[in-house]
């Protein structure tokens, strides 16, 4: 779970708590087709680290051939004892909103096979001053909607129980859509991009 703490902290958030954020079975969008957005690609730092005592991230955000992007996640520092890993991503455009799909691959030059099986969505924004701001999804809001049946769901038992979102890939994207939908991403993060 070390290594997990710097890839997820796409959001810085995603490490805050002991247990995974929430997943989907499905990838957000793939009724409208993933699509690489070229956006991303390059240097992004975390903008804000709000704990002097912990390391920034870096964020290199890498097209594959295939239409995915790889994003390699690196502390600053020149302490030995840092973190590094790899997230697979898909990204696309629902409307006037845009989401990426990650997935943990490598932590510390090892396979993470301890991290969640579905796609961990986020939220994310770009503005005209280089900032993006991604939003990870809050896993009590996650869980409230499954309960209140407004999307379909499983919840493992306890307090610390992972939520995932198993709707169909229609319905998923339908709901993303949603003022609903949208409310659940609510943790953001502020990268900057370096180039």
């Amino acid at each position: 779970m070390n290594g997990f703490r710097a890839a997820l902290a796409l959001a810085a958030a995603l490490l805050l708590s002991a247990c995974y954020p929430p997943t989907t079975s499905h990838p957000v969008g793939t009724t409208v087709g993933l699509t690489l957005d070229p956006a991303l690609t390059g240097l992004w730092e975390n903008a804000v680290v709000a704990n002097p005592d912990e390391r920034g991230l870096y964020f290199h955000f890498l097209p594959t051939l295939d239409g995915k992007l790889t994003v390699l996640m690196v502390q600053s520092g020149d302490k030995p004892d840092a973190d590094w890993n790899v997230v697979e991503l898909t990204t696309v455009k629902l409307g006037a909103n845009r989401f990426m799909n990650a997935r943990l691959t490598m932590s510390d030059g090892k396979p993470d096979e301890g991290a969640p099986k579905g796609t961990i969505p986020l939220l994310y924004r770009i503005d005209a001053k280089d900032r993006m701001t991604l939003f990870l999804m809050d896993e009590k809001a996650v869980k409230a909607a499954i309960l209140a049946g407004k999307i379909k769901g499983t919840i493992e038992k306890g307090d610390m129980g992972d939520a995932v979102i198993t709707a169909d890939p229609a319905a998923l994207d339908k709901f993303m859509q949603t003022p609903a939908g949208l409310a659940l991403f609510a943790k953001p993060t502020l990268l900057k991009k370096m180039e």
